[in-house]
């Protein structure tokens, strides 16, 4: 198969924590996701992680099962698992962005973790395109 396989999750982060902890969950990220082939973007916002990870499929689901393990976030839920012609976020191995410090691209965010939230049985529908123009409209990404 070809094309790359895409996959969003959406996880509650430990109260405790730290900006420290996410520089260093960046950091390690970001090494990994290189050396798997991996890009993506991780945003965090009022205590929730959102991410996107893309690449080679069983990569990916390594990659998901370490972040299940891992005790700084907890109530992992898939969200999004499809196949695309190409990355999102091909230049990152790991881009970020903190939606408690930033007011770039606002409503393109706030319209993301709705989506998340929603009811609604598409959720790929929604959340892709909003991904889409949120990666357009967030120059302030690391």
């Amino acid at each position: 198969m070809s094309g790359v396989f895409h996959l969003v999750y959406f996880s509650k982060a430990a109260e405790d924590l730290s900006y420290t902890d996410i520089r260093e969950i960046l950091e390690v990220s970001r090494r990994n996701n290189a050396r798997l082939g991996i890009t993506g973007l991780l945003i965090f916002r009022d205590g929730f992680f959102l991410q996107l990870l893309e690449g080679a499929e069983d990569a990916v689901r390594k990659v998901l099962s370490a972040i299940r393990d891992d005790d700084r976030n907890y109530s992992v839920k898939v969200l999004i698992e499809t196949n695309g012609d190409e990355r999102l976020f091909g230049e990152w191995s790991m881009a970020f962005h903190d939606g408690d410090i930033t007011t770039a691209s606002t409503e393109h965010l706030v319209d993301l973790f709705e989506s998340v939230t929603s009811s609604e049985l598409s959720r790929r529908a929604l959340i892709m395109p909003i991904l889409k123009k949120f990666r357009a409209s967030a120059p302030e990404l690391r």
